[in-house]
């Protein structure tokens, strides 16, 4: 590895980067569609709750957000819920497209 490669792996400016350019990307608005989907349908009672199986991740953060918020800082009861399931919501959808990026690099090459 050359120090140019060495500095350009450590750099900060290209983790912000590869962040932006994933929470813009129309794999991640799309899955962040899917689970904002599966949420109002469970919410609604077009299908049972249990759909917000796929949301786990993104409520118990918000469910966690919010009690800190209530008890913590007398923040009134829902008021940090919604906000706090859109923002973890959609950090899980870039974590999913992340993960489903690297798993297919990696196993990309397996089985041929």
């Amino acid at each position: 590895m050359t120090p140019t490669s060495r500095r350009a792996a450590r750099d900060p400016r290209r983790l912000a980067r590869g962040f932006a350019r994933l929470a813009t990307d129309r794999a991640t608005v799309a899955v962040f569609a899917v689970l904002a989907a599966a949420w109002a349908v469970g919410f609604f009672g077009v299908l049972p709750k249990e759909i917000w199986f796929v949301d786990f991740p993104a409520l118990v953060a918000a469910f966690f957000f919010d009690t800190l918020a209530a008890n913590e800082f007398g923040v009134r009861e829902t008021a940090t819920f919604y906000p706090a399931l859109a923002v973890f919501g959609y950090l899980q959808a870039m974590l999913v497209v992340a993960v489903v990026r690297v798993l297919r690099t990696r196993l990309a090459g397996v089985g041929e």
